[in-house]
């Protein structure tokens, strides 16, 4: 059975839209150093200015090693299964498939933002309506914003004013993800088991296997609708 999905995403640090650089400096100094614990905190505080408290740090290195990225073996760091896959491609197709597979609710945001551009509050009650399990304040934006911000590091969401929009290679994603994610673990996290209403959308359904994320993002966001088919004509 595939590990549990991850339903907290921890930020990197280094800014909003450098995640992904900041990740990848982080293995490739463990891949070549193999730290002690002490050497990858301390790494982190010469690394970035105003980062200082050892909790901050080790909840990012957590992080990573819930994902799967590096792993300690009592007294060093090192490369995890994961970690090993990204840094042998470093691509940006590599690091998006772990991602989207190691934590909850990155796909079906994705898919939510083909109609149009969502506000982080928007994304916020996006993630907690399809993904039941993730249960944090709808008040509190910042998971919301951390999701988000993954996406903008990896090229796939833009900001635009306070909207997130999909850029060019977030709609390249969807537009294969749906096909591609068909044989992934159907689990429900979502927080509905509506059947799908519309003739349109149950027809497209039993046509092709579609991503089961793909599909319940559908039927919360528009109430076991069917898309209206000029919303979602590359994937419907």
């Amino acid at each position: 059975m595939p590990p549990d999905r991850l339903r907290s995403i921890v930020p990197m640090f280094g800014g909003a839209t450098s995640y992904v650089k900041t990740l990848t400096a982080i293995l490739e100094y463990v891949d070549d150093q193999q730290p002690t614990p002490d050497e990858l905190i301390g790494w982190h505080r010469g690394h970035f200015e105003r980062v200082s408290s050892r909790d901050s740090i080790q909840r990012r290195i957590d992080y990573l090693e819930n994902v799967g990225f590096i792993e300690h073996d009592g007294h060093h760091w090192r490369l995890g299964p994961e970690g090993t896959t990204y840094v042998a491609e470093q691509t940006t197709e590599t690091l998006l498939e772990i991602m989207c597979r190691r934590n909850v609710g990155l796909r079906s945001l994705l898919y939510s933002l083909v109609p149009a551009p969502m506000t982080i509050e928007e994304i916020g009650h996006q993630q907690l309506n399809t993904h039941a399990n993730l249960g944090w304040d709808p008040a509190n934006t910042d998971m919301a914003k951390q999701r988000a911000n993954w996406l903008r590091s990896l090229g796939l969401v833009h900001k635009d004013g306070h909207q997130y929009a999909l850029t060019d290679g977030g709609h390249q994603f969807v537009e294969t993800a749906v096909e591609q994610w068909a044989g992934s673990d159907p689990r429900p996290d979502t927080a509905t088991t509506a059947a799908p209403t519309a003739t349109t959308y149950e027809t497209t359904v039993q046509a092709r296997a579609v991503d089961p994320e793909f599909r319940e993002t559908v039927l919360v966001q528009y109430d076991g609708t069917c898309l209206a088919p000029m919303n979602f004509a590359t994937i419907s």
